[in-house]
């Protein structure tokens, strides 16, 4: 019985402290990554060329889009005019140059929300080293996103950090459409 208390006594006090001893300290840093996402110099640029971008797109299509309305008035007129054979061919040429104007517009339509993805992507890409270095500098174990977060000490939060050492290594992306 004896025995028996010894043994708990030994296991109760000696057990947890080995098995604390193998995890470090947790200390922890939170990032507001769509401050980053929207503050940083590099973001700034690349949505300033977006929305140039965009605009020439839109404005191709504003053209394809008229020039579908007269094939499609054109077609119209000729309606009563043409031999219904003929008429027929003509259709189904417009119907195929409609499929193919759909397409082509998706396309472009697609390309912007990849320029967008690819740009978020290479900031974000560009945050995880920094990330790592401040983490090491400041004995950060775990970082977590300000979203996910309903409460913070203003100390824990890294985003001003980040941002500035985001600037200096990435000040702007060169975003392209092709």
């Amino acid at each position: 019985m004896i025995k028996k208390i010894f043994i708990l006594i030994i296991s109760t006090t000696f057990i947890p402290s080995v098995l604390l001893a193998d995890y470090p300290n947790t200390s922890i840093g939170v990032i507001d990554l769509n401050k980053i996402l929207a503050d940083a110099d590099a973001a700034i640029t690349a949505a300033e060329q977006i929305e140039k971008i965009a605009i020439e797109i839109e404005n191709e299509i504003k053209l394809s889009d008229d020039e579908i309305i007269k094939e499609q008035n054109s077609l119209i007129e000729s309606q009563s005019i043409m031999a219904p054979e003929a008429f027929e061919a003509k259709r189904k040429e417009y119907e195929n140059n409609v499929l193919k104007y759909n397409n082509e517009r998706q396309t472009k339509l697609m390309k912007i929300d990849e320029l967008i993805a690819v740009s978020r992507n290479d900031i974000l890409n560009a945050v995880k080293p920094i990330l790592e270095e401040i983490s090491n500098e400041k004995g950060i174990t775990i970082v977590l996103e300000k979203a996910s977060i309903m409460l913070n000490a203003e100390k824990m939060d890294i985003t001003n950090e980040v941002l500035k050492k985001l600037n200096k290594s990435l000040p702007t992306i060169k975003v392209s459409r092709d």
